[in-house]
């Protein structure tokens, strides 16, 4: 009896340093934003400017760069299951932030973000930390036995289950992070058009013309759209023209047909930014050989660019998580996300999310063919592990790019409460994940 005792003591151990390790590393980061912040070097509009800096500039070179070095067509081969496995995950993110939302009444204000929180996970920083301490250079765990080929295979298995993941990340979630009360206002606003005689050649209204606009987040594309949008439309007015008796059915389609493409280009213009398509250009770029060898063989002819993109990418990772840092230097900001909701989400996430993961990763053993994916143990720890982590330190980004300040205090708290979380969920997931593999 004491032999599974004493071997179960020094795994438990090994799992929690691993997970430790990885959580401490995020907040002696973002600690650095903390101090920054306090003594007034970083303030709220510092760090917008730095967010909307990374998303143009440093994260486009690292999704780049991480995707045109490890994706591999010859290799992708026999792990396309993980890329339909990060757009399950995503799916089961979404049920879970719609299901907080409803039980907790989420400001409308805060049930995009919820949902984008809810949903992307992060895929790269920290699972990558967790599994090298996992897997090693050929650890034992438990009954377990890993090689060094499972660790070079494990940088293949995450670039995989990137590939769909950060281009489903960079389309829907700068729409979720717009909020639901700007749709909203928006949807009002059109359907009030038919209330307008300015529009039907009648006479004026008192009252100004324009729709009053207030100032533009920053200088995208999507805020132009924006403005564009908003600059195009007429006040409703207070008087109908309802005494006409005029059929206005004819230019009613029209003016609905209208708003409904306005509101859908005002709703999915976030979905094209740079960031869409550095990943997109990465994985092509993976998949075409001569291109990324030029790129990323020391003796290719274009080194010197691709070397450039992954000395300006490496700085993406710690400067979201810096500005992580300053945006909790006063603490949680709870004026959006109470605290039981912040915790419930950080529950859902790691316990409920990664009990789902259980359960799919069953499914799939008893379904497919042993020969259709890897033999490595580390291909299914890496499946259910992905499955099973905080809320991704990009919805921090996303949040400051194209959400408003309170929505950015909201995504702020939930991370926050899931990192607190971490080491001790976390390490029970994984230790159920070495367990079942």
């Amino acid at each position: 009896a004491r032999g599974p005792r004493a071997m179960g003591t020094p795994v438990a151990l090994q799992i929690f340093v691993a997970a430790a390790k990885a959580v401490v590393r995020v907040f002696i980061i973002a600690a650095v934003g903390c101090w920054a912040r306090r003594k007034e070097l970083l303030d709220a509009d510092t760090a917008r400017v730095m967010s909307r800096l990374n998303g143009a500039i440093f994260l486009p070179c690292l999704l780049f760069t991480v995707l045109g070095k490890a994706v591999k067509a010859e290799q992708l081969q026999n792990v396309w299951l993980l890329p339909i496995a990060a757009a399950v995950h995503i799916f089961f993110g979404w049920v879970l932030g719609k299901g907080v939302c409803r039980a907790f009444d989420v400001p409308r204000e805060f049930r995009g973000p919820l949902v984008a929180a809810a949903s992307f996970g992060n895929t790269f920083a920290l699972p990558i930390v967790l599994l090298d301490a996992i897997i090693g250079s050929g650890n034992k765990v438990g009954k377990l036995q890993f090689t060094r080929e499972d660790n070079a295979a494990m940088v293949l298995y995450l670039s995989a289950y990137m590939t769909v993941l950060t281009v489903l990340m960079w389309t829907l979630g700068p729409v979720w992070m717009k909020g639901e009360d700007r749709l909203g206002v928006d949807e009002s606003f059109d359907k009030s058009l038919d209330d307008d005689p300015a529009l039907e050649g009648g006479p004026p209204t008192d009252g100004p013309s324009v729709r009053p606009i207030g100032k533009a987040r920053s200088e995208s594309r999507v805020d132009l759209l924006e403005l564009e949008l908003a600059e195009g439309r007429s006040r409703p007015s207070a008087t109908g023209d309802r005494a006409g008796g005029q059929s206005r059915m004819g230019p009613e389609r029209r003016r609905e047909k209208k708003s409904f493409w306005r509101r859908c280009a005002a709703a999915f213009a976030p979905a094209a930014n740079v960031n869409q398509l550095a990943a997109v250009l990465g994985i092509l770029v993976g998949l075409t050989s001569p291109l990324r060898r030029a790129l990323f063989d020391e003796d290719g002819a274009l080194y010197v660019l691709g070397s450039c993109a992954e000395l300006v990418g490496a700085a993406a990772i710690p400067q979201v998580i810096v500005v992580l840092g300053a945006s909790l230097a006063k603490g949680p900001d709870h004026s959006l996300c109470d605290r039981r909701t912040a915790v419930a989400l950080g529950f859902g996430r790691l316990g409920v999310l990664a009990i789902l993961n259980v359960g799919t990763y069953y499914c799939l053993r008893a379904a497919i063919p042993a020969a259709a994916v890897p033999a490595s143990k580390a291909f299914w720890l890496t499946f259910l592990v992905e499955g099973a982590t905080p809320t991704a330190n990009n919805m921090m980004l996303q949040v400051q790019m194209y959400g408003s300040k309170r929505a950015a205090g909201g995504i702020g708290a939930c991370i926050f409460w899931q990192y607190a979380m971490a080491p001790v969920v976390l390490t029970g997931t994984i230790s159920l994940f070495l367990a079942i593999i």
